[in-house]
């Protein structure tokens, strides 16, 4: 066997691994590669993210729906609704509605949130009979909620609440209003709101049946002698 010449064995020793300039091409094409895959796969969660927002924030609209329809079209006769602002009103024409009898009332009230959208909360109050007469529940609630009294527990129904509306209508009257107060019921409420998320409005109308409460006497019987 021939010997192999020194030229040879040389060029064999330059071609047997990756050169400094192969190996950065290589790493080059790798990091362009994995930046590639991580870009598409953060496009994938940020879409599965927002996929889900999007559908928790629908069903939380559709239980609102379902619970003040439940609410304000059950009322009973004795029961009233009015609106409210705090203060300035914190950039909307009313902050909430308290709705209820002198026993219990609730108050869904709209709170804004240090990133400037709203937070739609609600809390309930209910009277306890002390001596004398017991106080309103409706009346003590608003004080409550129109001071921004600490001490009310809120429970979050949606936040980062973009803008928000109520509007009241009594069939007698046919322009709807702003606010509403006194001792009588609206028969409609639209309540108006987009989150931080959704590119249209959701609209929620309500009516609400005027009851007049009755009172039931029983008429003395005849005596028979």
């Amino acid at each position: 066997m021939n010997a192999l010449s020194p030229s040879f064995r040389a060029f064999r020793r330059k071609t047997t691994g990756f050169t400094l300039l192969e190996m950065m091409i290589t790493l080059a094409i790798f990091i362009l590669l994995a930046g590639a895959v991580f870009g598409i796969m953060t496009g994938v969660l940020q879409s599965t993210s927002t996929l889900q927002d999007n559908s928790n924030r629908r069903d939380q609209i559709e239980a609102l729906n379902t619970f003040l329809k439940n609410k304000l079209s059950g009322m009973p006769a004795a029961g009233t609704l009015n609106s409210y602002q705090r203060g300035d009103g914190e950039g909307l024409t009313q902050n909430g509605v308290i709705f209820g009898t002198s026993n219990m009332a609730t108050a869904i009230d709209a709170k804004v949130q240090p990133n400037g959208y709203y937070a739609l909360r609600l809390t309930t109050f209910t009277t306890e009979a002390g001596q004398g007469q017991p106080q309103d529940a409706r009346q003590v609630l608003q004080q409550s909620v129109s001071a921004d009294d600490p001490t009310l527990v809120w429970t979050l129904l949606i936040g980062d609440v973009k803008t928000l509306d109520w509007k009241f209508q009594d069939l007698n009257v046919t322009d709807w209003v702003d606010l509403w107060s006194g001792s009588s019921k609206p028969n409609l409420v639209e309540f108006t709101m987009q989150t931080a998320g959704d590119l249209q409005p959701t609209t929620m109308d309500f009516w609400i049946p005027k009851i007049d409460a009755i009172s039931l006497s029983i008429a003395a019987q005849p005596k028979t002698p």
